[in-house]
């Protein structure tokens, strides 16, 4: 990132003023009310490793520990599915010392079966990117599994969300039956260098703090690789876009190689914000009939 570029960045974020402190308050206070709220003893989180599923169930272990808190079980799930085994052990240690109670549920012999089974009836062999998803689809039921069996056992359980706004608000860099879907999501309105400020905050593990972040789906997969920018990149360029004038107006004061790196850039961004904008509202209604029996017209 040039310089110019950089400087902007932390323009943007001193006026963001965002006070960790107070948000992680907030935050815990508002999960509180929406659990008590809605008659709710329990959080489920898919935990992989990465500091976005840390941050987020350590909110819930603050929350729990609030005074008149309705939480009485903050579950952590491992799903290793032919995982990087560091990842996994950075997973589990993660839990093991900041207290939070888990389960490590291996799915690797039921991908294996799933997959070829499946291959097998179309006839289509795997594919890296396929296989990927299938593991993120996996991961889904199980969590859902796991609050259903809280349920039923006295604790009315849900699956909180690991999506940060960068990846899930404006990239929809997210599985829609994988990791894109949960009952509620707590940091959806961070940017992912705020998550990063909250794991401070919550004295998260140095390991997660010091790992590049990656949704392990393939060997050596990293989100910025596969993005093919960086976080820091998506965040000032979404900031950006509450004002596009102004955003043109600075864009026109840099000299022509920090330019040509900001136009490079911003456009991979649009071009991945485009290409998954389908996932913004889903699933897609091609409705022709309203419920009221009124004619559906298009517009």
């Amino acid at each position: 990132m040039k310089p110019a570029i950089r400087a902007k960045l932390e323009e943007i974020r001193q006026k963001r003023a965002f006070n960790v402190e107070d948000w992680v308050n907030k935050k815990c206070e508002l999960l509180n009310q929406y659990m008590r709220k809605s008659g709710l003893k329990a959080t489920v989180v898919n935990v992989s490793g990465g500091i976005d599923s840390a941050v987020t169930i350590l909110l819930c272990q603050k929350a729990a520990t609030l005074p008149d808190s309705p939480i009485k079980k903050v579950l952590g799930i491992i799903q290793p599915i032919h995982s990087t085994s560091h990842i996994m052990s950075r997973a589990e240690e993660f839990l093991i010392e900041k207290k939070i109670e888990y389960a490590n549920v291996d799915q690797s012999a039921v991908y294996d079966l799933l997959s070829k089974t499946v291959e097998d009836c179309l006839k289509y062999p795997n594919a890296q990117f396929a296989g990927g998803m299938l593991k993120s689809y996996m991961r889904t039921p199980v969590a859902y599994y796991a609050a259903q069996l809280l349920s039923s056992n006295g604790l009315p359980a849900i699956v909180i969300g690991t999506g940060n706004y960068d990846e899930d608000g404006y990239l929809y860099y997210f599985c829609k039956p994988g990791d894109g879907t949960s009952d509620v999501q707590l940091i959806h309105d961070l940017h992912k260098s705020e998550v990063f400020a909250v794991a401070r905050y919550l004295n998260c593990t140095s390991k997660i703090l010091d790992a590049p972040p990656s949704a392990d789906l393939w060997d050596a997969q990293t989100d910025e690789g596969e993005l093919g920018f960086s976080y820091d990149f998506c965040e000032l360029y979404v900031e950006l876009l509450h004002d596009k004038a102004d955003m043109d107006k600075w864009v026109a004061t840099l000299d022509e190689e920090t330019r040509q790196q900001w136009d490079h850039v911003a456009q991979k961004i649009e071009t991945t914000h485009r290409r998954n904008s389908h996932k913004e509202v889903w699933p897609v209604n091609l409705d022709i009939i309203c419920p009221t029996g009124k004619q559906y017209v298009p517009k």
